[in-house]
């Protein structure tokens, strides 16, 4: 079976030759987003920019349900779960090879783009005509998109255009321009201020012996421009017109000739050789080139500046001179080229002295020796005066300083300088910053096939991108492993995955003397400051991967100010990336290297030290958290000691408390893991049993089973019965709420032997409490029954109002099951007095929805369907996604009672939406009751899970 998903004419998803209906136009829009961004992480920033065009406040809910519509839709044509994958922050929508036309023609438009360059016209004719043969018309015709789809609309439009420029010029060059010559009249039609356009016709009728229509050409495009828009042709167009006139064109290749004979014997072309491995990075190239667009203005008075700036290794240089040989083929500051190399990262080399620099700049400007002044100053501005009116591209590698490049800068529009640099130079005044990161998988997987050559890497492609997964997608890591796959015929692609594998080793082997991962990596830390040494080593062993100042500061034992400080220099230098504001993030590369180091030049203890202070910091920002979740029970045991010199920051609200535990939830994992890595034991189950409220809320059932296992290996560990038996009420709730009931009432009944045996009181009446709900779903009603009953004296001889208007609440929904309304109601409503009392909202989600049934079963529908809105506004004010989804059920199920079906339909839709998105196993009971009439649908009440 095959699936293809198309974005270059209307948006279409087919399985099987056959359309996929894939939902209404927001939803659409969501899938176009998702694919524009195939096979990378797409933030709900850039959906919701896709989808209105002004985005509503909060719109994670809106875009959490169009991608639960768009997984029902291709799981109902046999589709896997994993095609849309949750990301932090955003979805992945991955796609295979051949799957999405937008990939297809980015792949042959650079094949033929290479071919091009290579000048193999007939190859590369073959690849641009199948590129162009995917077109069905304008990206996503006919879908209501938001401002950011239009724009990247217009973007891939721009692509196709150039594309079959270079589609004219290689049918020109192979001569047959009779085959492009209606196709370009049709295009400078659509586009007649193209002038690239204008002048691939004006080349075809050319050499198709009609020079009139060349000429009439030229003064079209000419009147054009000028009545329009009050602006001559370009240097191009107007040396095009007189080289025809002249019967001597000598542009017949187009943007990138390389044969023009006058311009050779004039210019001072310095660019080093463009690069054979040289391939991906379109979309940064082609920002590069708009860039350089932007600046074509007659009228500009200053002058582009565009830093390519990035990590080590990331392929900055790569890129310039690249870019830098695009530009001048297209005819764009063909005059002169200036490069040097500023030596701001090099082991043998101090960082250039820009003096002496623009004395060789001066050199090739002509200036004798003798007449080049001595001065810093007085050197650049005879510089300057000398690039006045000349069409120049100044290339400066590995710049160190804005103090170094800001002498080397023409003063003029008509010059145009590409900096490469690992810092940011935001003291450069006029620069277009382009950040550079690591490779798409598919770019890097490209990088690794083109240089390993032989076709062992499209042979074994899952093993390839594991190799670019392990490289990090960084260029000279995928190029290193590549050469090394080269070299090596004998071995297969999972040989050199095997080889790579180990972590430890790793940066070993992806070395190649000089031009070694480590090498590269290690010039950048030794440019540190110590301070900033220091704490990037300690960064190595954070065991999360999103870094903030206040981890920063327990690791380094720094002020949180202090700590954000460096991590900000550190953003600068490239050795971080921040993933969202405040929150920082390594390389994986980068962080092997900061751990190698720090385990080089760290003490044992210091770094155990350290790694501990942060699991301590993990232990009591948790426990903050916790009490703003559940503020009305305190925490049953002593907390190991906080071992940073400054408090963890307060949270404000339980808003902000639910907030902090999703941005650090990953992090919160991690420390788990670590702290029984490094037999921090007591941390070890400490911090799962502060975080059980936190994953019941938000159905986080892999971290709760992982972290728990964890915990209880930990407490087995020291001894420590009563954490034994708070981590086994935690398991027994975790698979209580995976629909494992026969698991979770073990797991209560082996926490209740050991809370009974340690003499917890209260522990023993919320065990006892879980145990019932338990039983209820086991439909043991009796026994259920029992439960409650020995649990409430507990909760009121310990104190705790919360637990006894909980148990009151469970026990008078049993009564409820087993026909006891009189009963059930006194109980419920005591329990509503307890919690408005109390101003409890997390207990009385539950009491609500139990209230809703009984009023429900009484044959009161009205007040049935009240109780279940006010349940879940008070689960909505909770953050219980989970609770809402159950309301919503109790609600649909008075509203269809009572006889309108429509809007109970609607409630359970929602229901099932969230529980899709929260991979709640409930979703399945609820979805085949979606498919049956309204009259036979049978009752849905699980008890409401108060914990």
């Amino acid at each position: 079976m095959t699936v293809e998903f198309r974005v270059l004419g209307p948006l279409e998803a087919r399985r099987d030759g056959r359309a996929v209906s894939v939902g209404g136009h927001r939803q659409r829009s969501v899938l176009a987003a998702l694919l524009l961004r195939a096979n990378e992480a797409a933030g709900t920033g850039y959906l919701a920019e896709a989808i209105w065009e002004t985005p509503p406040a909060a719109p994670e809910s809106n875009i959490r349900t169009y991608v639960a519509g768009l997984r029902r839709a291709l799981r109902g044509v046999g589709e896997p779960a994993e095609r849309i994958t949750t990301r932090p922050g955003g979805y992945l929508f991955s796609v295979h090879p051949g799957e999405l036309d937008l990939l297809l023609f980015e792949d042959h438009a650079r094949e033929g783009e290479h071919a091009v360059r290579r000048r193999d016209f007939t190859r590369a004719v073959e690849h641009l005509e199948r590129a162009l043969a995917l077109w069905r018309g304008r990206p996503l015709e006919g879908s209501a998109v938001g401002t950011l789809l239009a724009t990247e609309a217009d973007r891939i439009e721009d692509r196709r255009l150039a594309v079959m420029e270079q589609h004219a010029q290689a049918w020109i060059a192979l001569g047959r321009p009779d085959l492009v010559v209606g196709g370009l009249r049709v295009l400078v039609a659509e586009h007649p201020y193209r002038e690239e356009l204008w002048a691939q016709l004006m080349l075809a009728l050319y050499h198709g012996d009609r020079q009139a229509e060349a000429l009439a050409a030229f003064a079209q495009v000419r009147g054009r421009l000028v009545t329009d828009l009050g602006i001559e042709p370009g240097l191009r167009l107007q040396r095009l017109h007189q080289e025809i006139l002249s019967t001597e064109p000598t542009g017949a290749a187009g943007p990138d000739r390389t044969d023009d004979a006058v311009s050779v014997a004039r210019a001072y072309r310095q660019l080093p050789m463009d690069i054979v491995e040289f391939t991906g990075r379109t979309a940064e190239l082609s920002r590069l080139l708009r860039i350089v667009e932007e600046h074509g203005d007659p009228a500009a008075t200053a002058v582009p500046v565009v830093a390519i700036e990035g990590m080590a290794g990331v392929g900055k240089t790569r890129l310039a001179v690249h870019a830098a040989h695009r530009i001048v083929g297209q005819g764009r500051f063909d005059e002169m080229q200036l490069w040097t190399d500023l030596h701001g990262f090099d082991p043998e080399h101090a960082p250039a002295n820009p003096a002496e620099v623009l004395a060789g700049f001066l050199r090739l400007l002509g200036v004798p020796g003798q007449h080049i002044p001595h001065g810093l100053d007085a050197r650049a501005a005879l510089y300057r005066d000398r690039l006045v009116g000349r069409r120049v591209l100044v290339l400066l590698d590995n710049a160190a300083t804005e103090e170094q490049v800001r002498p080397l800068l023409p003063g003029t529009a008509d010059c145009l300088v590409l900096i490469t640099t690992r810092r940011r130079l935001s003291g450069l005044d006029g620069t277009r910053p382009l950040p550079l990161g690591v490779l798409t998988t598919e770019e890097a997987v490209g990088l690794l096939a083109h240089i390993a050559g032989d076709g062992r890497v499209e042979a074994e492609p899952a093993s390839a991108r594991r190799v670019v997964e392990l490289c990090g997608g960084l260029p000279l890591a995928v190029v290193l492993a590549a050469r090394r796959l080269r070299n090596r015929p004998l071995w297969t692609v999972a040989d050199l995955v095997e080889r790579l594998g180990d972590a430890e080793r790793r940066l070993a082997r992806l070395s190649a003397g000089a031009l070694g991962v480590h090498v590269v990596f290690d010039l950048s830390y030794r440019a540190l400051p110590p301070r900033h040494r220091r704490l990037f080593r300690l960064l190595g062993m954070h065991p999360g991967d999103d870094i903030t100042a206040h981890t920063a500061a327990a690791l380094g034992d720094l002020h949180p100010d202090d700590a954000e400080t460096l991590l900000e220099d550190l953003l600068d230098e490239h050795l971080l990336h921040q993933s969202t504001p405040g929150r920082y993030r390594f390389h994986d590369l980068l962080r092997s290297f900061a751990r190698e180091r720090a385990k080089a030049q760290e003490s044992a203890s210091d770094l155990a030290g350290a790694v501990t202070r942060l699991l301590s910091w993990y232990l009591h920002a948790a426990e903050g958290a916790r009490r703003l979740l559940e503020p009305h029970r305190s925490q049953p045991v002593r907390l190991h000691p906080l071992l940073t010199r400054h408090p963890v920051p307060p949270l404000a609200d339980h808003e902000q408390a639910l907030a902090w535990c999703e941005a650090e939830r990953a992090g919160l994992l991690a420390a788990v893991q670590a702290s029984i890595e490094i037999e921090q034991l007591s941390i070890a189950w400490q911090l799962p049993s502060i975080l059980l409220n936190f994953y019941y809320r938000r159905s986080h059932w892999a971290d709760w089973l992982a972290t728990h296992r964890i915990a209880l290996k930990a407490a087995r560990a020291l001894g420590e019965q009563h954490g034994q038996g708070l981590i086994w009420r935690g398991l027994g709730i975790a698979y209580h709420d995976l629909r494992r009931f026969t698991e979770a009432v073990d797991c209560y009944q082996r926490a209740q032997r050991i809370l009974d045996a340690v003499g917890d009181r209260n522990g023993q009446a919320w065990n006892l409490n879980n145990l019932g709900i338990g039983y209820i779903d086991l439909e043991r009603l009796d026994d259920a029954r029992s439960c409650f009953a020995l649990a409430l004296p507990a909760f009121r001889d310990t104190g705790d109002r919360q637990g006894e208007g909980i148990c009151l609440g469970n026990l008078g929904d049993t009564l409820r099951r087993l026909g006891l309304r009189a009963e059930a109601t006194a109980h419920l409503q005591e329990a509503l007095h307890i919690q408005h009392d109390m101003t409890d909202q997390a207990s009385l989600r539950f009491t609500l929805v139990s209230l809703g049934d009984l009023l429900h079963d009484d044959g009161d529908h009205a007040e049935a369907a009240r109780h279940q809105r006010e349940a879940i506004a008070a689960s909505e004010s909770v953050g219980d996604q989970r609770m809402v989804a159950r309301a919503l059920i109790g609600l649909a199920r008075a509203l269809e009672t009572a006889g309108d079906g429509g809007a109970a339909l609607h409630h359970r839709r929602r229901a099932l939406a969230i529980f899709d998105e929260l991979g709640d196993p409930q979703a399945e009971v609820l979805r085949p009751l979606l498919a049956e009439p309204p009259a036979e649908q049978p009752d849905y009440a699980d008890p409401p899970d108060e914990r």
